[in-house]
Parts: structure tokens; sequence; C-alpha cells
């Protein structure tokens, strides 16, 4: 309890009694953790009974810091940047994960397919890694689950996700927080809540969101041909005369591939029960041939409180789908990206009686290949959580949770015995993998109740088993005679078979401290020890520490009554996390079989190394936050990051008998700032204005390398790791334009003595060089507008990165002269050298396109990655109905807009090079919903 404009204020005491002496014309402020803070009138009254609302979004808060039952002063210093359910549901993608982009500062997330059932790539402060895995540790309802998760959550069952990002939110989870933290939490319902019924469909369709791509068309490339002596005037003369002019783009995608989604879900409590359960359907279509998915989620959460000391409670989860994929995705004949770029425009798909061809350009058509090739993955996934928490005396919590996320995936390829490249030879491939991640973890935590109300203490210890393990097995077997009859048992032969396990155990223990005084100095300090089987008997162990302070500076007296700035805080905090994803065995010495003619043959395969341990981080963050008139806030954070102890595969010399050993080697640091800005331009009864923009900008640098280089190139993969520069900076040829009196490309030379630099005609001269270019952007961001007027409202989200650069590989194929009789050509070739004296960047007729920065293009975007316009019917009339509470309609449009430089599908790509990628995609999608 806290009198308005001063510091005064009281606790109440077991019962929710209080006693407080509040002068006339102030009001009485009251806020308890887990329930939504109130601001009541005295006036004259002499007593007054106040009941709070719970506040289902801040216990997740408290709770999602790191363990325990959480207290709100540990959400005070942690930066966590919070994305709510508003802006997650009725996304029409089946990757929530999609819906992060742009909206935390800091973080990078990249869809770089259109595949239904396609996964992000996501990173938190660019990558701290080499070698080890860079994803961030996803966290679903405290249980730690895998990146796949995202592609089997319905999105509207999800009530916030929240990014942690600095030592004092992140440490306490330790070996797993070294790329920071993502945790989901799902809803839940409320007690003494009537039960609420919901219920959705939504219908949309989707195709390509973007082809910069400019290839020639019939009467171009017949020309180009003509001109190079690839055809004579006759056939010339009949492509003209044919008048076909196939645009494959529009014959191997679709332009309105069908997404539907129904969702139906139930909320409510008693007064000592909170429950949550829906069910939801997806089907969802792709652009590309044969590429769909549908998918069956069910969830039930489940809150009980016993008695006043007990309360338990379950989690489940439960995700089906069965999933198609294109044929390639890579440079491939056989990829429709691929090919819908290539294959000639003057060859029509289909035959005189309107069947599709077979073969397209000189190789099979796609189409045709997908349908003699089917392939499908059927994919059973459980995430859950059951806890039990005791208060035996007041302020004392015992908690245990044991958590599961479990898979099962059954994959089927055939090879049909109907396909001409195999006429009567059929294959069967099948596959079953399955594993599970098992969390067990116990904690006891203790909040001080000190007879003074300025001072806070909170106190978490606990301890954590993690265990995980792996089963896959496949068969192929051909010989198959009919379509008919594709079984493993009507082939002949002996089948080929392949199965693997493994398993990894984490065990820990952690220990929390924090301290308020007057909510004004907030203090904590966490400690982790981890053991992992990931490493070396001698360095299996690593201890993570994390220190934090906040200043609330709107707390001390020369600020309270400021009324322009509303809020004021400054923090700090200093800690190491620990990175364990690496392989399970990289530690061990071990064999591995290879035939030698009809028997079995044993060797090393690795010298392994006992003393492989973990590699840290050091991670400092220096934050303000600040609010104008509570309507501006800005949240700036300053962060320093320095890994060390680099997990690599370092080359070995020959002699040895291996090629590379694991080894911690190595440093890089990443450095940058976090913008996040709110604001609320206009806001009254009916109206609501609001727009919200996040920023980035991170520099990577590689300290230090291994074996006292400081450089090493990675040969063919236009990369080298050196002291000074971005890990994932460009390393290439240095394209110098072409000679006008040749028509020869050229490129430059660097003298290794002197830097002296030189041109030269002939490739295998030129020098590899750093380009500073990279491909991971060190500038990132999002905005975005929020607004309403009564019942309609509407919302749009931008993200942005800048300085990001891609290796357009499909200009290989392109524009290179060496392809130009099979392939269709880039309109790019349309301005190349003919005669001396000619000025163009492409060179005559006859030189290869090389892997150098000709190729290399700027992949800045931005886009509009969703658009939501919506109106809520008014409440007073739908009730008349006597069963309705609510009916919404809606549309969202998804990746409507894209605005870059890059000539390739998409820019998206999170990658050093663009292979024949499947294009990315724009959904258009309508909806309605309705509350019982």
């Amino acid at each position: 309890m806290q009198i308005s404009g001063t510091t005064d204020g009281t606790t109440t005491d077991a019962d929710g009694k209080f006693s407080i002496s509040v002068p006339e014309g102030k009001s009485l402020y009251i806020s308890c953790l887990g329930y939504e803070s109130q601001t009541i009138e005295v006036g004259t009254r002499t007593q007054i009974d106040i009941v709070l609302a719970e506040d289902s979004q801040m216990l997740e808060m408290a709770t999602v810091i790191g363990y325990g039952s959480g207290s709100k002063i540990g959400t005070t210093i942690g930066s966590a940047a919070t994305v709510s359910e508003q802006t997650i549901e009725n996304r029409p993608t089946a990757n929530v994960a999609d819906a992060l982009q742009g909206k935390v500062a800091g973080l990078q997330v990249y869809t770089d397919s259109g595949e239904p059932s396609a996964s992000s790539s996501i990173r938190l402060h660019s990558a701290g890694s080499i070698s080890a895995d860079t994803a961030p540790l996803i966290v679903l309802d405290g249980v730690p689950v895998s990146t796949s998760v995202f592609t089997t959550l319905n999105s509207n069952d999800i009530e916030s996700i929240t990014t942690l990002k600095d030592a004092s939110a992140t440490s306490i989870y330790g070996s797993r927080a070294a790329n920071g933290v993502i945790y989901i939490a799902t809803k839940r319902g409320k007690r003494n809540e009537e039960i609420n019924v919901t219920a959705r469909a939504q219908y949309g369709i989707s195709q390509p969101a973007t082809n910069r791509y400019e290839v020639m068309n019939s009467s171009e490339v017949a020309m180009y041909q003509l001109q190079n002596g690839l055809i004579d005037k006759l056939r010339y003369d009949q492509i003209i005369a044919s008048g076909i002019n196939t645009n494959w783009r529009d014959y191997y995608y679709k332009s309105a591939a069908p997404v539907f989604q129904a969702d139906l879900s139930i909320t409510g409590g008693s007064e000592k029960t909170a429950y949550y359960i829906s069910g939801s359907y997806m089907d969802k279509e792709g652009t590309a041939p044969g590429s769909s998915l549908t998918r069956y989620s069910f969830r039930t959460n489940l809150d009980i409180s016993a008695r006043n000391w007990l309360r338990f409670g379950a989690n489940l989860a439960l995700s089906f789908d069965e999933r198609s994929t294109a044929q390639s995705t890579s440079n491939s004949v056989y990829n429709a990206a691929f090919m819908s770029l290539l294959s000639l425009p003057y060859d029509s798909p289909y035959n005189e009686d309107g069947s599709e061809k077979e073969m397209i350009s000189g190789y099979y058509n796609p189409n045709y290949m997908i349908k003699n090739h089917p392939s499908k993955t059927k994919n059973l996934q459980i995430n859950g959580s059951a806890y039990v928490q005791i208060t035996p005396i007041r302020n004392l919590n015992i908690k245990s949770v044991f958590g599961t996320f479990a898979y099962a995936s059954w994959s089927e390829a055939y090879e049909l015995p109907t396909y001409a490249g195999s006429i009567g030879n059929g294959t069967v491939t099948r596959g079953h993998q399955n594993g599970g991640t098992f969390t067990i973890t116990n904690t006891i935590d203790y909040n001080f109740d000190f007879n003074d109300p300025d001072h806070k203490l909170y106190l978490l210890a606990g301890q954590e088993g993690i265990r995980a393990d792996e089963l896959s097995f496949s068969a192929q077997r051909s010989g198959q005679i009919r379509n008919e009859l594709m079984t493993l048992s009507t082939g002949v032969g002996i089948p080929q078979v392949a199965d693997s396990k493994s398993s990894y155990v984490f065990n820990s223990w952690f220990a929390r401290a924090e301290y308020s005084f007057k909510n004004r100095y907030v203090f904590d300090a966490s400690v982790r020890r981890d053991v992992s089987s990931r490493f070396g008997k001698n360095n299996r162990a690593g201890i993570f520490y994390a220190f934090g302070a906040m200043w609330n500076l709107k707390q001390e007296n020369w600020l309270i009554y400021n009324n322009v700035i509303s809020d004021l805080s400054l923090k700090v905090s200093y800690g190491t996390q620990g990175n364990a994803a690496i392989s399970n065995y990289a530690h061990l010495s071990h064999l591995a079989t290879t035939p030698y003619g009809d028997e079995i043959g044993l060797y090393n395969a690795s010298e392994g190394n006992e003393d492989l341990g973990w590699e840290t981080q050091r991670l400092l963050t220096v934050a303000a936050s600040i609010q104008f008139i509570d309507r501006i806030s800005v949240d700036l954070e300053f962060y320093n990051r320095l890994s060390d102890d680099l997990l690599m595969d370092v080359p070995v010399s020959a002699t040895t008998g291996y090629v590379t050993e694991a080894r911690n080697v190595g440093a890089m640091l990443n450095r940058g700032i976090d913008v996040t800005v709110n604001a609320d331009l206009y806001r009254d009864k009916n109206w609501y204005v609001g727009v919200n923009a996040t920023f980035n900008y991170n520099k990577n640098k590689m300290t230090r390398l291994f074996n006292g280089l400081t450089e090493y190139a990675l040969s063919g993969r236009g990369a080298c790791w050196a002291v000074g520069h971005d890990f994932c900076e460009f390393y290439l040829p240095v394209y110098a334009g072409v000679n006008p009196e040749t028509g020869a490309p050229q490129w430059e030379t660097v003298d290794p003595e002197t830097g002296e630099k030189g041109i030269t005609e002939d490739f295998n001269q030129a020098t590899e060089q750093f380009t500073g270019k990279t491909y991971m952007a060190p500038f990132t961001g999002g905005f975005g507008l929020n607004a309403s007027w009564k019942g309609i409202s509407l919302s749009a989200d931008f993200s942005w990165n800048a300085g990001k650069s891609l290796v357009n590989n499909a200009l290989i194929f392109l524009e290179n002269p060496g392809y130009a009789s099979t392939f269709n050509r880039s309109k790019r070739l349309l301005r190349a050298w003919t005669k001396p004296g000619d000025q163009t960047d492409i060179p005559a007729f006859g030189y290869m396109t090389q892997m150098d920065t000709s190729i290399l293009e700027d992949a800045s975007f931005m886009r509009l990655k969703n658009l939501t316009l919506s109106y809520d019917f008014p409440s007073e009339l739908i009730r008349k109905s006597g069963f309705l509470s609510g009916v919404r309609i809606y549309f969202v449009g998804r990746n409507l807009l894209t605005v870059t430089k890059f000539t390739g599908y998409d820019p998206e790509v999170d990658s050093n090079v663009s292979l024949g990628d499947y294009p990315n995609t724009r959904e258009f999608v309508g909806g309605v919903q309705f509350t019982f």
C-alpha cells in the first residue's frame, strides 16, 4: 500500500488487513505480485474492502526469470522483452516464430522458405559461436524444448513470448543460456471465472512473395542464341513463328494455394481450479509442387489449489502433422524454383494432347518428378509438464516439476516403377525416428517477511536433471514392379539399412538471491553449476554466475513529483553463461566401420579429447528505461559479450591419421546497442493510436584463433576467420569489371608483401580478400502502428535489416554462357560486351561467371510482415442473442510488401549463399471469431 505522490506506505498482514493514515485528497495505490494494481480514492471512508483481480501475465512474468515461485523484483533487473498474444494470434503460418521478426530489439528471426512446414533460424545479438549452435534456449511453460516446437504450436494458444537477453535474466539457466532464452507461456484459465468458449475459423490463399530475377523472353533468348552461334536462322524463325512464350514461374508455382485453420478453446475456473482446453486443425498447401502440411493439435492446461498449502497442475500438448515437401530446394534440375528460371521460354510444358511433358529443356519436368517420387512424413510431438508446490509455512515454497518433450517421426519415399528413368524398378525408403528430453526440477524458495516493508529479500535454491535420448532407423529396397505394391517386402536383393542412437545428460544445481530496498535499489545474484556428458572427464563441470543492480530513480524524492518523467530506472548486470550445443560424443575416441570386400572392418574414427570443455561467455549489459507523461517509453541497452574457449574442429596434421580434433580455442566479441520505443500518440474513450519501433546495432569481431594463427581461410566457402574481422565476412576475389577493349572479365590482385593492388584477367591469379560485407546484418529492427476506433482495429508490423549480403548462386547458371544452349539467360546478358569500347560490367560471350564479388549482392530488406484489420461487433448488440458474448471478423496479410535490392527469390535466406531456395510466401487470410 502506498499513498499516491509520496513514498509513505505499508503492507498487509497474513490475512490481508492493513492500517494507514491517508491525507485528505490523496489516493491509495495497491499492488500485489500476481494481481492487477489498483488506485483507490479514499475520501472520507475509514474502512475499505479491496479485491484485486488476478494478473495472469504478471504471474508468468514472475516465473519467467527462472525457477521457483518467482518474485516481482526478479523481473525488474533482467532484460526481458515480451511479445503479447495480440501480435501472435491468427497468423496464417504454421511457424509461430515468424511473428517475432522485428518485434524484439536484437533478436534476428529469419524464415527463408515458403515450405508450409519450414522453421525459422533465430539468433540473439548475432552469433556467439563458430561451430556450436547459436539458437537461444526455448522454454515452453518451464520445460526446455527444441526450436521445432514453433511449427507444432497453435499460435492462438500462446499468451506471450518473452526473450531474456542479459546475464541477470539468463544465467540461472546456466549451460543452456549462452545464446539467450525464449520463454513461451501458453494461455491458462483463471479461478472464479465463468466458462468462455471461443471458436475461430479462417481461410486464405498464399503465393510467392517476391521474384526479382529478370530472365529473357522467347524472342530475346532466341536472338541471343542466334547471335552467339548456338542456333541457326531456321531454328530462330521456328521459335518466333511458334508464338510460345512460357512463364515458367506461373506454371510451377500456385498463385492461390489455399490455407485453412479452425480452432476451439474453452477456459474458466472455479474457486480452486483453473483450466484451459483447446483444439486446432490447420491445412496448408504449398505454392511449390508436392508441398503441403496438415496439422492437428490439442492442449490442456490445469491448475488446482487443493489447499492453502498445496497447489498442483499439469500442461499437456499433443501435435500430429503430415507433411510433404518439395522435391528439391537446392541448385538442381529437379527444383521448381531453379527450373522456373532456367527453362527455355519457347518450350511448352504441354504435349499436343494437353498432357504434361515428362521432359522440359532436356531434363525431367519437376512436376513429373514429384509425381513419380512421392514422399511424406508424419510427426507426433508431445510437450507436457506436471508440478506440485507445497507451502508448509508462510512464504516458503517447495516445488517439483517434471517435463517432457517427446517426438516420433515416420517417413516414406518412393521412386515408382512407372518413372521413365527406372522403368519396372521401383525403390522404397522408410524411416523412423523417435526421442525425448526429460527434465525434473526441484526448487525451494523463501520470501522474507521483514517487519520493515522497505526491505524485501528472496532466496531460491534448486536442482535440475535433464536426459535426452534419440533413436533412428531407415531401410531401402529396390526392384518393385507395380505402383500398387510399393513395400519393402515386394523388392528384391538385400535391403540397405541404417540406424543410430544417442543420448546426453545434464545435472545442475543453482541458487539465486534478490534484494530490494524501498523498491528504489534492487540487487540480484545467481550461480549455477552444470555437469554435461558432452564434455571430457577433465572439464565436464562448469560454474556460471551473474550479478545485477537496478536504481529506480523515479522513487527518489527529487523526481517522484515530476509529471513529465513518469518512470526512470538504470540497470547493470554482468555474468557468465555456457554453451554445450555440440554433438554428444565429440570428446570420445570412438570406432567406426567400413566395408572391406565381403567383410566389415573397424577403424579409429576420432582421437577424442578428454580436456574438451565448456564454451563460455561473459556478458555485460548497461540499460536505461524512461517513460514520459505515461505515453512514451524508451528502453536503451548496451551489451558487451565475449565468447571464449570456442568449440571448434581444429585441423591437425594428417600424419596423426585424423583430419580435425575438437578443441576449446579462439575467442569472439559481440558488442552493440538495443533500442525499443513505444508511444501512445492519441487515446480517448473511442480512439487509440500508438507506434512502436525496435533497433539493434551489433559489431562482431574475432579476437583469437588457434595455434597462434591470425587468419584461417575456409577453402571453397568464401570465408576466412581472421583476428579483427567479423567471422561471417565474405572473403572472395574482387571483380574489377570488364576490359573495354577485349571484353574480358578482370579481377584484383594484391601483392602479399607490399599490399599493392593490380588487375588480372586470369581468375586463378586473382587474390581472395576481405570484402567488408557480411551475411549477418549489423543493423536490424522493426516498427509498427496500432490504431483503433470503437470496434475497428488496425495493426501493421514492419521488419527490416541493413548491411546483409548474400551470394546469389543462381547467377552462376543464369549468366554462364556455358549453359546458354540449354537454359534461359538473365536479361543482364543483353548488355554484354560485344565490341571494343563498350562500357559494361557483363563480359563478352564465352567467359564463365565465377565465384567472386560480381554475384555478391546487397540483401538488406524491409518487409511488411503483418497487416491486421479487425472489427468487434458492439457487445450490447451481441449479448442480445443470449448465448454470444463477442463476434470479431478480421483480415490478416503476411509479407505483403518487400523492398530490397537483392535480385534473387528472397533476401531473407539465412546463409552466406542462396541456392535455389523455395520462395517465401505472401498470404491473404480472412477469419471470424465467436465467443460464447
